[in-house]
């Protein structure tokens, strides 16, 4: 019995030592394969930040290019209204600070790399700004040195014209449109102030936009001795930086017929034209929040477009 149980005893113990084998074989497994999932997840960490990395660069390449493009766009813009300043010098002096206080504005945020569908719409405003307000004083330049300094001769012109349309049936057309042309209204010496209310009603000056109580619009309608004398109706648009109209309404009360267009208006009034510099001055107070940025304003009778002009606002 003792022979036996001595037998038994050597199994035993390889049993158990291959236990033993088997188990730590399980424990190596299960270590590798830990190891093995936690070099999956820090690869699969470094891809993607890697793929992260790359995208936010592209983006920057991407926004980089843009705001070059912008900044060669406003280079353009003042480029172009630089050369007819340098033309007529003495007719933009008043405006100048307004729109290179606009460029440099546009500067700013590009350099500040800003929300570029704002840098858009503020560049946009701008061009829109310089172009007109450079193709109405041309414009008015040219008329008003017409009407003023060669008055006479354009006086006798008429009169050779009107003396020869009978005679000169066949251009009659033509004669027509020039007569048209020189019977135009046009309107000169624009200023659009906001005006904020002090004691006793005083009127001051302003240009930040929540002292702002009211906007004062006066203007000088030009002479011009072949226009239809009369009463004439008057139209003022306003039009704040995000091109919103200020209006009292939507309805056709509000609204007037240019051409053949619907346009909405800020104020309505009424001059007596007698063919003689007529000055008329329009005031709007029904709006107590204005926005900062450029405000255009846009002057209009019934039968013409009289000019523009623009204030900002901070």
């Amino acid at each position: 019995m003792e022979g036996k149980n001595k037998t038994n005893q050597p199994i035993k113990e390889t049993e158990n030592t291959a236990n033993m084998k088997a188990r730590n074989e399980n424990i190596y497994k299960g270590t590798i394969l830990i190891l093995v999932i936690i070099i999956a997840v820090l690869t699969f960490m470094l891809i993607t930040s890697r793929n992260a990395l790359k995208d936010i660069s592209t983006e920057k390449v991407v926004a980089e290019d843009l705001n070059q493009e912008l900044k060669v766009e406003l280079d353009s813009v003042l480029m172009e209204y630089n050369m007819v300043k340098m033309e007529y010098d003495s007719v933009l002096t008043t405006q100048d600070s307004i729109i290179q206080a606009n460029a440099q504005e546009i500067e700013r945020l590009i350099a500040q790399q800003s929300d570029y569908r704002r840098i858009r719409r503020q560049l946009n405003l701008l061009r829109e700004i310089t172009q007109n307000y450079v193709h109405e004083i041309d414009s008015l330049y040219t008329e008003n040195r017409v009407l003023k300094a060669e008055n006479v001769e354009m006086q006798e012109e008429i009169q050779r014209f009107t003396r020869e349309t009978t005679a000169l049936s066949e251009s009659k057309e033509e004669l027509e449109s020039k007569v048209e042309v020189a019977s135009a209204l046009r309107a000169f010496q624009i200023n659009a102030t906001p005006i904020r209310l002090r004691g006793s009603n005083r009127e001051e000056e302003t240009d930040r936009a929540r002292r702002t109580d009211l906007i004062k619009v006066c203007f000088t309608v030009a002479e011009n001795p072949v226009a239809t004398p009369g009463n004439k109706n008057v139209y003022v648009r306003i039009a704040e930086p995000n091109g919103n109209i200020l209006r009292m309404g939507d309805d056709d009360r509000y609204s007037f017929i240019s051409g053949e267009d619907t346009l909405q208006f800020t104020m309505k009034g009424e001059f007596n034209y007698t063919n003689l510099d007529t000055e008329v001055c329009l005031q709007w107070n029904n709006t107590s929040d204005y926005e900062d940025g450029m405000y255009l304003v846009s002057i209009f009778t019934d039968e013409f477009r009289l000019g523009e002009s623009q204030f900002s606002l901070r």
